[in-house]
């Protein structure tokens, strides 16, 4: 979840954002993550017109709560604001993300936990690429 620092109106990186990871075990989300997953994620590649290619194998997705304040969250309609496949951040290195107040910022100012789970990440995405690599040897 992403918001924008007090009076801002973006929550992009580096504007003083307000980050918190939720897991797709969050029980405030479950409507959206189960609807998504179970119901429209297999209509995303066809709408964007590439019914053929598979789902990038690293992307985000980013929703907009379209409901009044108060709906009951199994009621909640969400739109989305955007796909990301080209650059996707990994929110647990922002430390080391340049930006005016933080010009020399580098991965030594990442906890070791942040860290720790960052490369849990990467780790996963890179077994899943050597997956698809070793699934396409010879064709």
């Amino acid at each position: 979840h992403k918001k924008p620092k007090e009076g801002g109106i973006s929550a992009v990186g580096g504007t003083g954002s307000i980050y918190t990871y939720h897991g797709p075990e969050e029980a405030k989300f479950s409507n959206l993550t189960n609807k998504f997953l179970k119901e429209d994620l297999e209509k995303v590649m066809p709408v964007l017109g590439l019914a053929e290619e598979p789902i990038p194998l690293w992307w985000t997705t980013d929703f907009i709560l379209a409901s009044p304040e108060g709906t009951p969250a199994e009621e909640e309609k969400w739109i989305v604001g955007e796909f990301n496949c080209s650059c996707v951040g990994i929110s647990k290195c922002l430390a080391a993300y340049c930006k005016d107040d933080t010009p020399t910022a580098s991965v030594d100012d990442i906890t070791a936990e942040d860290m720790k789970e960052a490369q849990g990440y990467g780790d996963l995405m890179g077994n899943k690429a050597l997956g698809i690599l070793d699934n396409n040897k010879g064709k």
